[in-house]
């Protein structure tokens, strides 16, 4: 069997931040199930891999690559297409590679509805995919409608067919794509992420990620971004729970202890500190929502508000979450976060606590 075109970056996987992430929309879009979490450690078994390019276009970090075929390059090309219809037969391997993020884009960006022709699903051996078309479609049309355009994502059974015969097998359509594209130029954007090693030993050689400083800002979400901005944002606003491309949050600053873990594995920078680490910041624009930050919060203290207001999303700008000021403890001396209420630290605190338990214990 030839090598699988389908790279996986680890590094920029959520679950080198928090290898406990909750995240496994990789996982669930695999038709094949070659995409499986072991030890809480994303494994890709490339041999049973289709190349149907789901993992490429609904990771939100864009941690797969499917060699000879860039979603941004499409997405470009494609916006400039006098047409309004993508299928499978000739445009990209499938469409559950298009998430909302993209979908939502292209209507904006092309002023019109967005017809995806799911004809062949039916006879598709890669099977399970038009779930997965179905809801990233309602996840689309479900911001479209929120950001008051009339414009939607239509699932239509077009049957298109190029001229020329096709073979009907799935995997046979695949590897002919895979000539036919191969030739593509990766140009769409600035500042591409660097081309991604396309074996797990090279993966295993490159030096670990250093989490703090190494983020990862999705292409994707520059394009969703570019795109909403377009729109008047007043008074449009999503809840929360409905959509996944992104959140908004609150911090009980009565409990945050300014301990700093919530920004420092926060995997694309939309939690971070200000420049005197005494302010917790957050930005709309940045998030994927994650919930890494809420899963290793100690004080468990960071919210989801129940709406994102399109306004806040397409400022960009960061908001501040929580404020500290830090005083020195008066028993260790070490800085805490003062809350106005006592000046000993929450550890000696604690140890206070331990130490009247042990003495009732004597008693």
């Amino acid at each position: 069997m030839s090598a699988s075109r389908l790279n996986f970056d680890i590094y920029s996987c959520v679950r080198v931040y928090y290898r406990y992430a909750d995240c496994n929309k990789c996982v669930n879009v695999c038709p094949t199930q070659a995409i499986n979490i072991e030890n809480d450690k994303i494994k890709v078994n490339f041999e049973n891999c289709v190349e149907c390019g789901a993992c490429v276009g609904n990771c939100p970090t864009e941690s797969y690559k499917l060699n000879g075929f860039d979603l941004v390059d499409f997405y470009v090309k494609f916006t400039d297409l006098d047409k309004n219809f993508i299928s499978c037969k000739v445009d990209l391997p499938c469409l559950s590679a298009l998430d909302e993020n993209y979908l939502v884009s292209i209507c904006i960006d092309k002023n019109s509805d967005l017809i995806l022709d799911i004809g062949h699903c039916g006879q598709c051996q890669i099977g399970k995919q038009l779930d997965i078309i179905k809801r990233n479609t309602e996840k689309a049309n479900y911001i479209l409608e929120q950001a008051g355009l009339d414009y939607r994502v239509k699932l239509e059974d077009i049957k298109f067919e190029k001229e020329e015969k096709q073979e009907n097998k799935r995997r046979s359509f695949l590897k002919m794509f895979a000539k036919q594209t191969a030739a593509l130029a990766f140009w769409a954007v600035e500042d591409k992420l660097e081309q991604i090693v396309e074996n797990t030993e090279e993966e295993e050689e490159k030096p670990y990620k250093n989490i703090v400083s190494e983020k990862v800002i999705p292409e994707k979400r520059k394009i969703l971004y570019t795109a909403l901005s377009k729109i008047d944002p007043t008074d449009k606003c999503f809840e929360v729970e409905k959509i996944e491309f992104s959140s908004d949050k609150w911090i009980d600053n009565s409990k945050c202890t300014n301990c700093s873990i919530c920004y420092n594995v926060c995997p694309t920078g939309a939690l971070t500190p200000d420049d005197s680490k005494l302010k917790v910041l957050f930005s709309p624009t940045l998030c994927i929502k994650c919930r890494i930050c809420h899963d290793v919060c100690p004080e468990k203290c960071i919210h989801l508000e129940e709406k994102l207001y399109l306004e806040d999303f397409i400022s960009g700008k960061y908001k501040v979450l929580a404020q500290h000021v830090m005083i020195p403890c008066s028993e260790c001396l070490v800085p805490f976060s003062y809350k106005g209420d006592t000046t000993v630290c929450p550890r000696c605190r604690q140890l206070e606590d331990e130490l009247r338990e042990l003495l009732k214990i004597g008693d």
